[in-house]
C-alpha cells in the first residue's frame, strides 16, 4: 500500500466513524440509562430478597440529591424511617451507592423545560419536584412477606427519560421509557420495548 493509499483509507475510516458515532448517539444514551434503571432496580430486588431471606423489612432510603441509597435493615421501631436509618438503629446492609459514580451524567429527576405525561392508565402530568415517589418519603420498603412500597423513580440523561415502576402487593417492578418526540410512554422489556 502506498502512502497516498494509506492516508485515503485512514480518511475514510475517519468519515465513517464520524458519521457512525452520530448515528449510534441515541442509542448509546439510551444504553446507559437503561443499565442506570437496571442498576436501580436490582437494588429494588436485592432489598425485596434480603427481606425475605431475614424475616425482617429491609429499605433503601434514596436522597434524590446528591442522588445515591443504601441498603438498611429494620432494627428499631417496626419499619424503615429516616431518622432510624440516620442513626443506625436500622444498620445498613450495604455502602452507600452513588448514582453519579456508576453511571455519570445520570441522575434521579426529569428532563428540564416540558411537562411529563403520568404513566398509562394515570392522566394528568407528573410533578417534576418529585423524581422519587414513593409515598410520603423516599424510602423504598420491602416485607419478609414479599410485598413492598408502591411508586415510582424516575432517572434522566436530562434528555431522555425512564421510569421503575413498583406494584406494592405483588413487588412487582416494571421500566418504562418516555419518548420526548411523541411525548408517550412506552414498557421497556429486555431487547426492546413493547
Amino acid at each position: 500500500m502506498s502512502l497516498v493509499e494509506g492516508t485515503a483509507a485512514l480518511a475514510l475510516i475517519a468519515v465513517m466513524t464520524a458519521g457512525g458515532a452520530s448515528v449510534l448517539a441515541p442509542a448509546l444514551r439510551s444504553f446507559r440509562l437503561n443499565a442506570a434503571a437496571r442498576d436501580v432496580s436490582l437494588a429494588l430486588h436485592r432489598a425485596r430478597a434480603e427481606a425475605i431471606a431475614r424475616g425482617r423489612a429491609v429499605g433503601i432510603p434514596f436522597a434524590a440529591r446528591p442522588g445515591s441509597w443504601r441498603l438498611h435493615e429494620d432494627g428499631g421501631m417496626p419499619g424503615i424511617s429516616a431518622a432510624e436509618t440516620a442513626s443506625e438503629v436500622d444498620p445498613p446492609l450495604s455502602p452507600r451507592i452513588a448514582l453519579a459514580s456508576l453511571h455519570p451524567g445520570i441522575r434521579f429527576g426529569f428532563p428540564e423545560g416540558r411537562p411529563i405525561p403520568r404513566i398509562p392508565p394515570a392522566t394528568g402530568t407528573i410533578d417534576p419536584d418529585d423524581p422519587i415517589a414513593l409515598g410520603s418519603s423516599d424510602i423504598f420498603s420491602a416485607s419478609p412477606a414479599g410485598t413492598t412500597s408502591s411508586g415510582s423513580i424516575f432517572l434522566t440523561d436530562g434528555r431522555d427519560l425512564r421510569a421503575l415502576v413498583v406494584h406494592g402487593p405483588t413487588g412487582r417492578l416494571r421500566m418504562w421509557s418516555h419518548d420526548a418526540r411523541t411525548g408517550r410512554w412506552s414498557e421497556t422489556v429486555p431487547g426492546g420495548t413493547r
